[in-house]
């Protein structure tokens, strides 16, 4: 997040892709450069004693049915594991796994395109260190570990292949360990999208990497809401799908970089967007973001001391001195969200609030405070008075993963909870809860720049623009915080929490239905 004078604004003007010949591999990679994991896991492992249920997911999306001509078969022949591969736990999902995206596409590739399908011509490959020098080349004569390391996973239209690292020290293992076999299945869901485009014709189109990647992450969407619903080989759980979630975010652009830069693939708001709409639309949906794409998000700095920042404004409450010195944190936030509701949006019967850092709950002298605490920040109606839990907006603000941002979400859920108490709302529970999301992200779409300009009208003295990442902090405390079952119906799932968010950020107040 970021403050910056408006004149001063107003003046100013991965999965990656790797080239192998004429087709291109299309292939992940680490979220961080130089192949190094993302540090310090942002998110609790999934326990192993976690709910097997099904997730809770609605029965249909609206769709063309596609009809499921025969029960799953899995094939043992589905990966080509090689002579030397070590044994892992999750061998049999990602077989069963396999044989249900070529099962699924068999079935859908005909609705969506309206044409046959063709299964691959290659294999789908287990790359790991023991493995002699036998996995193909993507335009040269072999593929090394180190590259598919480097890579994680990528398909090949040159040989029409997929293979993936199944190293134990990979970035696959690690996720596969943190959060479950399914991220795994939804990065081989991506590459098979890949697939897909080669077959449709979309990787001859000399598109930007991101559309691409958009269509083929909207298309692993589309296979996870199958697994959820329960309608194939594999069936998720409320777990697995929010570890779908993090699978988006561990693989997005590195913050400043320009998404429509060559290999450029979307910040994490934009992959877990992606990844909703196919979800939640189906694939069909999916084979129309080529002609109709998702909005994307800024993801470059806004100015040098943005980049200095990394995004990050200093943590703190000082208002800053025009000239001499930067607002912190809080010394801007709080203002612009008063003016934001106030002015911008104008709500009938406004009454700012004010911020107060506590050490703890009994410091908190409120008679009718709003739950919220615990998670960062609550909103005590009687005195328009939000209590920020400094103990735990600092550990946040401090972790790489997260950031300043994390908390201009968790205190914008409580400015939006009091636009709804002026505006006379009588929602309740786990709606309500829903409907702060999405004013949440009203106010964020009010502070993204367009081509460097922020949305026009707005109040001269609002300041605050969004740095690249900030959205993705949103969301991954949307994540932590969210019911942890999607029928727990309190907060919201992180699923649900993160659609309505993106829902204000993409459409604004329309969309929030107050």
């Amino acid at each position: 997040m970021a403050h910056r004078p408006l004149f001063a604004l107003l003046l100013a003007g991965s999965i990656t892709a790797a080239a192998c010949g004429a087709d291109v591999a299309v292939t992940a990679t680490r979220s961080e450069q130089s192949g190094t994991a993302t540090t310090s896991p942002p998110f609790e492992p999934v326990p192993d004693d976690s709910d097997p249920s099904p997730s809770t997911v609605p029965s249909s999306n609206g769709e063309p049915d596609i009809p499921i001509t025969a029960p799953i078969v899995v094939d043992a022949e589905a990966i080509n594991f090689g002579p030397n591969k070590p044994t892992r736990e999750y061998d049999d999902f990602l077989l069963a796994t396999l044989s249900d995206l070529n099962t699924w596409w068999e079935q859908t590739y005909p609705a969506v395109y309206g044409k046959a399908w063709q299964p691959l011509e290659g294999d789908v490959y287990a790359a790991y260190p023991e493995r002699p020098d036998d996995l193909p080349g993507c335009g040269e004569p072999r593929t090394s570990y180190d590259d598919v390391q480097e890579f994680v996973a990528f398909y090949c239209g040159l040989g029409d292949f997929i293979v993936y690292d199944d190293g134990e020290d990979g970035l696959l293992a690690e996720l596969a360990d943190k959060f479950g076999a399914g991220t795994i299945g939804i990065v081989l869901a991506h590459e098979y999208g890949h697939a897909i485009q080669q077959r449709s014709g979309v990787l001859d189109l000399n598109l930007p990497t991101v559309t691409s990647e958009q269509q083929a992450d909207c298309f692993a969407g589309a296979w996870a809401g199958r697994a959820a619903r329960d309608e194939g080989a594999i069936s998720f759980t409320d777990a697995d799908v929010r570890a779908g979630l993090i699978a988006m975010l561990e693989v997005r652009d590195p913050v400043g970089l320009d998404q429509f830069s060559p290999g450029g693939h979307g910040s994490g708001f934009d992959r877990v967007g992606a990844f909703q709409a196919g979800f939640v639309e189906g694939p069909v949906r999916c084979g129309s973001l080529i002609d109709d794409p998702l909005p994307l998000v800024p993801n470059q700095f806004n100015d040098f001391e943005d980049q200095q920042n990394e995004g990050n404004a200093p943590f703190g409450y000082d208002v800053g001195e025009p000239g001499v010195r930067s607002a912190e944190l809080f010394g801007f936030l709080v203002p612009d969200l008063n003016l934001y509701w106030g002015s911008d949006a104008a709500i009938p019967g406004w009454t700012d609030l004010t911020l107060v850092p506590v050490q703890r709950i009994d410091d908190a002298t409120c008679a009718d405070l709003l739950p919220g605490f615990d998670n960062g920040a609550a909103l005590c109606p009687s005195a328009n008075v939000v209590y920020l839990n400094e103990p735990v907006a600092l550990d946040l603000y401090r972790q790489q993963t997260f950031g300043d941002f994390s908390l201009g979400y968790l205190i914008g859920l409580t400015w939006a909870e009091a636009a709804q108490i002026a505006l006379g709302s009588t929602r309740s529970g786990e709606d309500r809860q829903l409907v702060n999301d999405c004013l949440a992200g009203a106010w964020v779409q009010s502070v993204i720049p367009v081509n460097r300009v922020l949305p026009q009208p707005r109040d001269e003295r609002r300041t605050s623009v969004v740095s690249p990442g900030d959205l993705d902090e949103a969301i991954r405390t949307a994540i932590i915080i969210g019911d942890s079952a999607a029928d727990d119906n309190v907060l919201g799932s992180p699923f649900e929490k993160i659609d309505a968010f993106s829902d204000g950020v993409i459409d604004g107040l329309n969309a929030c239905g107050t």
